[in-house]
């Protein structure tokens, strides 16, 4: 029998430990977690990912998570996930987007309407606030294949200037060079 994938989403308030117990859940199941992203958006913990198994585990998978998730959790399974994935070709290399202001109501909208004008894939996003402040941090792959970057980084820094932000795109590796304490020569080739 063929490798089975599956492709699971928990929503759930947060408690120490969740991330353990689902673990060991898809342990005990004989599975392979083989991609994932956690994260905790206001006191609420999201787990997104993705595991192998050696055989149909989908019953017996929802039974199992379902018994150690707190009631009322949000899950969501999907199986075979690359039957309905669409591929995106990655074309170049990932920046990171940044836009910093006073929080308000249409910053997510013109962010990421920017992005999908200019055939850019928001790949991660986060919010960090301190106040009313807030400062979107964005991964972003460029789809279309040929790209004016001075144009784009002017353009985005110009329409988030409308909103009253700050904003720039610059290339990871300048991100992490300027962000991180290491030597640039060994941030630039990993």
């Amino acid at each position: 029998m063929a490798k089975q994938t599956y492709l699971v989403s928990v929503i759930t308030p947060d408690r120490v430990g969740l991330t353990r117990d689902i673990a060991q859940t898809i342990v005990d199941l004989r599975g392979y977690i083989s991609d994932m992203r956690q994260t905790i958006v206001s006191g609420f913990f999201s787990l997104i990912f993705v595991t192998e198994h050696a055989e149909d585990v989908g019953a017996t998978l929802q039974d199992r998570l379902r018994a150690v998730l707190p009631e009322g959790a949000v899950l969501s399974i999907m199986s075979d996930p690359a039957s309905v994935r669409r591929e995106m070709p990655v074309v170049g290399p990932r920046y990171v987007a940044i836009a910093s202001g006073e929080d308000k109501a249409g910053v997510m909208l013109a962010i990421s309407g920017f992005m999908a004008d200019h055939a850019i894939n928001i790949e991660d996003w986060s919010t960090i606030f301190d106040g009313n402040h807030v400062t979107h941090l964005a991964y972003v792959t460029f789809r279309a294949p040929c790209i004016d970057l001075k144009a784009t980084q002017s353009d985005f820094r110009r329409v988030m200037a409308a909103e009253g932000f700050s904003a720039q795109l610059c290339h990871e590796d300048i991100f992490r060079a300027t962000g991180e304490v290491a030597p640039i020569k060994a941030i630039t080739q990993e």
